[in-house]
Formats: structure tokens, C-alpha cells, sequence
């Protein structure tokens, strides 16, 4: 009993922490979706279900959001997860030197994405920033990389991938190090090398490695909101206006929190129905 006490007093803390600043807003966000609460007044009334049926069937704005929310998923995710996998492979033997890189990949993750965001704007400046000038360099004319609607969600997709391609590394040569040498010795003595090993070796342990990746990145990319709001105010024409920057503009651009908050509980519901698909998708039976 003493033990089980002790145990409970340590975890009080942190089940503290996640009833007040994670499970209660969401109780509260739900409550305010069922109300027309405007934040300047602080005034609202109960009218149930509407901003529900308002999302569903009116606004036009909200289906655009989740579509070009889903375009910047889709860029995302894969690149940011084919690019770890590959840049851990590279780094993930001993080393000084492959330290030194270690170390300058993870770099970003630690940088502040306001920073990021701002210091990326000037690279994509037209006509000073650093990527137009090695363009022009090479004869290609300037690129307004972020006023130009087929150019900017990738160009916002870069940064975040650069900016958190570090911590797929990490997860990934996790799970690399999480491998038993002695399969790799193994096949070697089949014959198997290169490819071969990467294939039917490498691959197939990091399955559950790769689920957790995926669906890590796929949640992180869902809630996108910092580059969007310091490098294109959701422009041009809306190209970039995901789904967050919609929420973030109906209750405090247009001050109709209820209906921000009814979005917020639908968008959340979308989020956990398509992380259980992706878990479902890449399950593994694989043991070793």
C-alpha cells in the first residue's frame, strides 16, 4: 500500500498538469461550442448545435482550410520521414566527425520556429533574400517564393521539415541501434549486402519505428500554425490558410469564439480518426 502511495505521489504532479492544461480546456472548448460567445463582450447564450450545422453546411472557408490542412500533410509528412530515415542512416555510426553532424541536423529542433519562420522570410525574400540571389547565380530568374499560390505551401513545408527533420533522426536512429547485429552478421554470411539488407532487414524492424514517426509528424503537421502566421498571414489567395490560421482568424479576427471552438472540436475528431487509420495501416506483428 505504501508503495502504491508512493508511486501515486509522484505521478499527482503530472496527472495535474494534463487535467488543467490539457483535458479541462477541452471540456471548456466544447461547452463554448455550443454557445455564440463573442470574447471582446464575454457575452454568450446557448444555441446548441448551430455552429456545428454553420461548419457542415455554410462555410465554404472551413472546406478550403481542411483542404489545403490535408496538401500541406500530404508534402510534408513524406518528405520529413523519407529524408530522416535516410539522413540517420547516414550519421548513425560512431564518430567525432558524424557527432559534429549529428549535432548541426538537430540544431533546428532547438531553434525557436518564430525565429525560424523570420529568418526564412528573408531567404525567400524576392529580391535580397539569400535563395534568389544563388538562383540568379546560376541564370534562373527571382522566385516570389511565398506570393505565389503554387510556390508557397511548399516553400512554408521546407522550413518546417528543415526545422524538425532532427527529431525524425533521433527516432529513427533509435530504432536503428534497437536492431540486432548479429541479423545484419546473419545474412551477410547468405550473401545479402547493401540493398538486400536494407530491404529485408532494415526496413522491416523499423515498421513500428516508421508508425510512430508518421503519425508523431502527421499530428505535428496538422496543428501548423507559427510559419503560416509570420511568413503569408495564410496568402496568397488563401493558398496557405490551414485549418489553426482559420480557427486563430474566426475568434479573434471575426470575435466568434463559439463557432472557433466548435471548429476546434471537429478538427480535433478529424486528427484522432486519421492517427487511429495510420496505426491501423502500419501495424506490425514483427518481434525480435
Amino acid at each position: 500500500m505504501r508503495l502504491h502511495l508512493t508511486a501515486y505521489g509522484f505521478l499527482a504532479p503530472a496527472l495535474v498538469v494534463l487535467l488543467v492544461f490539457r483535458l479541462w480546456p477541452i471540456v471548456e472548448a466544447f461547452r463554448v461550442s455550443l454557445t455564440d460567445l463573442n470574447i471582446t463582450s464575454g457575452v454568450q447564450h446557448p444555441i446548441g448545435a448551430a455552429n456545428y450545422v454553420r461548419a457542415v453546411t455554410t462555410d465554404e472557408s472551413f472546406r478550403e482550410s481542411l483542404v489545403v490542412t490535408f496538401e500541406y500533410v500530404l508534402l510534408r509528412v513524406p518528405v520529413q520521414t523519407v529524408l530522416g530515415l535516410a539522413l540517420a542512416l547516414l550519421v548513425q555510426r560512431p564518430g567525432r566527425v558524424v557527432a559534429l553532424v549529428r549535432g548541426a541536423l538537430f540544431l533546428p529542433v532547438v531553434t525557436s520556429l518564430v525565429i525560424a519562420s523570420a529568418i526564412w522570410s528573408q531567404i525567400y525574400h524576392p529580391t535580397n533574400g539569400l535563395l534568389n540571389s544563388i538562383l540568379g547565380s546560376v541564370g534562373v530568374a527571382p522566385q516570389f517564393f511565398l506570393g505565389t499560390v503554387s510556390q508557397a505551401l511548399p516553400a512554408i513545408t521546407a522550413v518546417t521539415v528543415w526545422k524538425e527533420v532532427g527529431f525524425t533522426i533521433i527516432i529513427f536512429l533509435a530504432g536503428l541501434h534497437a536492431i540486432p547485429p548479429e541479423f545484419y552478421d546473419a545474412a551477410r554470411t547468405d550473401g545479402a549486402e547493401g540493398w538486400q539488407l536494407f530491404r529485408h532487414i532494415t526496413l522491416p524492424l523499423l515498421r513500428r519505428t516508421m508508425a510512430f514517426v508518421v503519425v508523431v509528424t502527421t499530428i505535428f503537421s496538422f496543428q501548423v500554425y507559427t510559419p503560416i502566421y509570420i511568413m503569408t498571414k495564410g496568402g496568397p489567395v488563401d493558398s496557405t490558410k490551414v485549418i489553426v490560421y482559420y480557427m486563430w482568424e474566426r475568434a479573434f479576427a471575426f470575435l466568434e469564439a463559439g463557432y472557433a471552438s466548435a471548429l476546434a472540436m471537429m478538427f480535433l475528431v478529424l486528427v484522432l480518426a486519421v492517427a487511429a487509420v495510420q496505426l491501423w495501416l502500419t501495424r506490425s506483428g514483427v518481434e525480435y
